[in-house]
């Protein structure tokens, strides 16, 4: 059943990175190259850490305490199958089950409270780890370009951002910006109404299809004199923090893809995993450095902007903040956010 917009006897009204009810979301927590085989490594996701441990090739994640006297298991090594901690070789399971206390000696009794949590989900997509703590409402979003062989896959780099989560996507959704923030790049200064259009609901996401005016891809960048021509922009959205974005440049025949991925790490900063997928690169029009440096530089416009925010949670409570028409994507997005932590709290649909 499609989840729609549900009543909560307790209200929703503001949501930030460390809003208990996003543990039951998968999120990014590091690239799967970042975890070799046996080896363990320290993330931090909404305020919490973790233990990323990589055995026999199955990622895996366990709170990042060890039961006896609280020692991060992350400074830890794999052994045998398991995570064994660094500071008096307690072994746990995948499942935060310990199975050897060294100082006890070999078959001894081991003390039923001598577990760790285990993340309920941890899965690899897009060359990333993520991770759910809790059970998760929804799987990863799909991307359908991902397995394309028209398209050749540019990562940009990992950055961090003083901001929220809820933060960067409104600011990635939103449609009103692009001849503000964006004039040095690919924004049209001309291109300020919002036209009409349409969002579709659907489930704990949405899906809008947006035409605008923007500089062409060969003016963008800082040009003085520059040619704008229309740009189709398709956005798929998933609750709590994915987005799709499939921008069509018809005149130039370009397609790019654009993935935007955010770790909530803690209160005030937020890792953002972002590739571009171009179907220009392959054919030699355009390379992985370039569309790496442009992609950059926009998300540099943004992360200045976004950074002086002083609040870093966004209001879900619709009285708060100034709407209009031309913020339906973003506004819907709220109410989206309001719905997952509804319905993360277990309440049932409205009828």
């Amino acid at each position: 059943m499609a989840i729609g917009h549900v009543a909560s006897p307790d209200p929703v009204t503001r949501i930030d990175n460390l809003t208990p009810e996003l543990a039951r979301a998968f999120h990014p927590v590091c690239r799967s190259t970042d975890v070799a085989d046996g080896q363990v490594i320290k993330v931090r996701l909404l305020g919490e850490d973790w233990a990323v441990a990589r055995i026999d090739g199955v990622v895996t994640a366990l709170a990042d305490r060890c039961a006896h006297r609280w020692s991060p298991l992350s400074l830890g090594r794999v052994v045998d199958g398991c995570v064994q901690c660094a500071y008096h070789g307690y072994r746990f399971d995948a499942t935060g089950r310990c199975t050897l206390v060294p100082a006890l000696g070999a078959g001894s009794a081991i003390p039923p409270k001598a577990r760790v949590r285990a993340a309920h989900s941890v899965v690899e997509r897009y060359g990333l780890v993520w991770l759910s703590p809790d059970e998760p409402l929804a799987p990863v979003i799909e991307v359908p370009e991902w397995d394309d062989p028209d398209f050749v896959v540019a990562p940009l780099p990992d950055q961090t951002w003083n901001a929220g989560a809820a933060q960067m996507v409104d600011n990635f959704l939103d449609l009103a910006h692009f001849p503000f923030t964006h004039v040095e790049t690919f924004g049209d200064p001309d291109d300020i109404e919002v036209p009409h259009y349409e969002v579709e609901r659907r489930g704990l996401g949405l899906y809008c299809d947006y035409v605008h005016s923007t500089k062409v891809l060969a003016d963008s960048m800082g040009a003085s004199e520059f040619a704008v021509a229309d740009r189709r922009s398709i956005w798929w959205y998933d609750a709590p923090f994915s987005i799709r974005l499939r921008i069509e440049y018809s005149r130039e025949d370009v397609v790019l893809t654009i993935l935007f991925f955010h770790q909530p790490v803690d209160e005030t900063t937020t890792k953002l995993y972002c590739f571009d997928l171009r179907n220009d690169i392959a054919d030699g029009r355009t390379t992985v450095e370039g569309t790496v440096a442009f992609q950059m530089a926009v998300a540099t416009e943004d992360k200045l902007l976004l950074e002086q925010i002083p609040e870093k949670w966004t209001p879900v409570d619709l009285r708060d903040e100034v709407h209009t028409r031309a913020d339906r994507i973003t506004l819907e997005m709220r109410r989206i956010l309001a719905d997952f932590i509804v319905a993360a709290r277990g309440a049932p649909p409205a009828p």
